[in-house]
């Protein structure tokens, strides 16, 4: 898989773009805050239908004086195994005119000039995106964890999407209500019919990030050792919000039950649910240890490329191809030997994207072969 054309429109520091692009390495090179980064976001945008860094799809229209009208786009051609696909993704900010009310926000995706929805779109483009940040999948919060699980599954399985969308809202829902219940304004048996949706949209999500996190634990292991070239040992284990015996659909539907009976006091007088999948963990274990308190910085970045590669290969077994492999400024806090074994994996993909401000980075051997874009001022020409 690999994409052959890219065109933007008003997309963060990019007013217009329109840039032919060879399968094969890219090495996306120039000096920092120049549109790089941007560059390969509106590539993965196509592949999971949002923006990625922080802001989200507001903050990457671009604010510029030929852009009165709040409106970007990204589009493009990508190549798949049996087919070609031309994808669009506009984006509107409408300002409220009389000046207090809030401003909208529209998206209109589009797949062979058909409009689609979201979760039409993923699934269609698959992509894989290596990030400075990435650090902080072993190092930081749950939720970074989560956000790399759902990013891949989502990829994997439309029904999953649905199912995380459904489960988001109900959880939404049912908190507002338990405010209403602290505040002693609504009914504890208005109750029932939320708990009852949390726990069948829930349920649905743990069995698939189980599965997923099980072919995770194979992948991560072996490609951790061909990345880092040690044999320190590598571990993951899925940690769901509720606690389970054993990954069966009853027997999580009971533990689910029983856990928000349990704590439904506590969950009250804090207006918030304390239990189910958007709690859920990933524990990352490295020589037998909880990596987020023991890894070293080196130790969590092998393990966080680790993680990525292995989300790759899970979508090459499962599509059939390979995704596009989006490298982010990651070579800079490698050393010389990882940053090699990397690139040497990118090589394998059909397409890869590597940005860089220093193209020394890049083994000569791999940057003979690479199409060379210089990034300025967002523009880009072939160098």
């Amino acid at each position: 898989m690999y994409i052959s054309n890219l065109q933007l429109t008003n997309f963060r520091n990019y007013r217009h773009l329109d840039i032919e692009i060879p399968n094969g390495v890219v090495a996306v090179h120039g000096d920092n805050a120049q549109g790089k980064t941007s560059f390969l976001e509106a590539i993965y945008l196509l592949a999971i239908a949002k923006a990625y860094r922080a802001g989200g799809d507001r903050q990457a229209v671009g604010v510029n004086p030929d852009n009165p009208e709040g409106l970007a786009n990204i589009s493009g051609v990508v190549h798949r195994k049996n087919d070609i696909v031309r994808i669009s993704v506009g984006m509107r900010i409408d300002t409220a005119r009389d000046g207090y009310s809030q401003s909208t926000f529209q998206k209109d995706i589009r797949i062979n000039g058909i409009r689609r929805s979201t979760t039409e779109l993923v699934g269609v483009v698959n992509a894989v995106l290596f990030d400075p940040q990435d650090i902080d999948l072993i190092l930081g919060a749950p939720a970074m964890r989560r956000k790399y699980l759902d990013i891949l599954i989502c990829q994997l399985d439309r029904i999953y999407l649905r199912s995380l969308q459904t489960y988001q809202k109900i959880v939404y829902q049912r908190n507002h209500l338990l405010k209403l219940l602290r505040d002693k304004r609504a009914g504890y048996r208005e109750l029932d019919y939320w708990n009852e949706a949390m726990v069948s949209e829930g349920t649905k999500l743990i069995l698939r990030r189980n599965e997923v996190v099980e072919e995770l634990k194979n992948l991560s292991e072996k490609v951790h050792r061909r990345v880092t070239g040690i044999e320190t040992g590598m571990e993951i284990e899925y940690s769901p919000g509720v606690a389970v015996s054993e990954f069966g659909e009853e027997e999580i539907r009971k533990s689910f039950s029983s856990t928000l009976e349990n704590g439904l006091d506590k969950d009250v007088a804090a207006g918030l649910s304390y239990s189910g999948p958007h709690r859920d963990d990933l524990v990352i274990r490295v020589d037998g240890r909880d990596a987020a308190t023991f890894a070293s910085r080196g130790q969590a970045r092998g393990l966080a490329i680790a993680l990525r590669l292995a989300e790759g290969a899970i979508l090459e077994r499962v599509r059939g191809e390979s995704p596009i492999v989006l490298l982010d400024d990651v070579l800079s806090e490698l050393d010389t030997l990882r940053s090699r074994r990397l690139l040497d994996y990118a090589c394998e993909m059909e397409q890869a994207f590597v940005s860089t401000t220093d193209l020394g980075r890049i083994e000569k051997s791999i940057l003979a072969r690479s199409t060379r874009m210089l990034v300025s001022n967002g523009a880009i020409q072939k160098s």
